[in-house]
């Protein structure tokens, strides 16, 4: 079980046969990809949800945070010859 996805989240061979099928159908041929042969169900379809920027704030200043310290490390780094 693969829970709610996107195509996006999976390799070509896979999201194309995704998004082939209709709910609550199988693939009628196994796909392959290089993590092995899957026989896929698609149980439903919904729509994606966007969240809103404050859902997703402290994760973005969190992000960009380690941004800020990443490049300062790599810039102490290239001034010390490390």
């Amino acid at each position: 079980d693969l829970d709610w996805n996107a195509p996006s989240n999976f390799v070509k061979p896979f999201a194309d046969a995704m998004v082939t099928l209709q709910k609550g159908k199988f693939t009628t041929t196994p796909v392959q990809t290089q993590f092995g042969w899957h026989v896929i169900q698609l149980d439903d379809i919904r729509e994606a949800k966007v969240p809103g920027f404050d859902e997703v704030k402290p994760q973005l200043a969190q992000r960009m945070q380690g941004q800020v310290v990443d490049r300062y490390l790599r810039e102490l780094r290239a001034k010390n010859g490390m």
